[in-house]
């Protein structure tokens, strides 16, 4: 079963330095479970999405919950995949396998940001 979901969540009165949509380095901590269907979905569209959308302005920290399931209760992961967009804007959080792109980049602020 694909799961083709997207909910997206900021945090409020967290941002980081560089805090205008378009600019600077994205970072993201994607959470896993191993090589699950929709955890591999999401590794490759989030690569796909980098590639097009932020060539050479992006940082991927892949998390397998299975391997390291301390850094998923830390981060308050409940679900695989998810996406924790960590800067340069407010956090977001992503749930499901990213393959909606124009909805994964209203989330994330990238609309008009397509080389």
């Amino acid at each position: 079963m694909r799961t083709q979901m997207l909910k997206a969540r900021t945090h409020a009165g967290r941002k980081s330095p560089a805090a205008t949509a378009g600019s600077g380095t994205y970072a993201f901590r994607l959470f896993v479970a191993g090589n699950e269907s929709n955890s591999t979905e999401a590794r490759q569209n989030l690569a796909q999405l980098c590639s097009t959308y932020l060539k050479g302005r992006h940082r991927i920290e892949i998390v397998d919950v299975l391997k390291n399931a301390a850094a998923a209760i830390k981060h308050r992961v409940l679900v695989t995949p998810t996406l924790i967009a960590i800067e340069p804007q407010r956090v977001v959080t992503l749930l499901g396998n990213l393959s909606d792109t124009r909805q994964v980049l209203a989330a994330l602020r990238l609309n008009g940001n397509r080389p």
